[in-house]
């Protein structure tokens, strides 16, 4: 919700989230059981918390708060990564 998606279950293409397709983050909601549920942005833009389950999983694209006094170098690309810079 940090994103900019303003409540659940509401269609948001303008956080900086979306991407066009379904991903878990690495947020968890809270435990069903054997189950974690997990946050997760939906196609059209939405969060949403479900079950995680190996037969129909979409992909993890994590998500990394950094303070606002950091910087990144990099283009992050493989032979250029993003590096963090002043987080000690």
């Amino acid at each position: 919700m940090f994103a900019g998606i303003p409540n659940w279950y509401s269609n948001n293409y303008n956080n900086y989230l979306y991407t066009g397709e379904v991903y878990w983050t690495m947020s968890p909601s809270s435990f069903d059981g054997n189950y974690a549920v997990v946050f997760y942005v939906a196609l059209s833009g939405f969060l949403y918390a479900g079950t995680v389950v190996t037969w129909n999983s979409p992909g993890v694209r994590p998500v990394i708060n950094l303070r606002a006094d950091v910087q990144l170098t990099g283009t992050g690309s493989q032979n250029d990564p993003f590096k963090v810079v002043g987080a000690e």
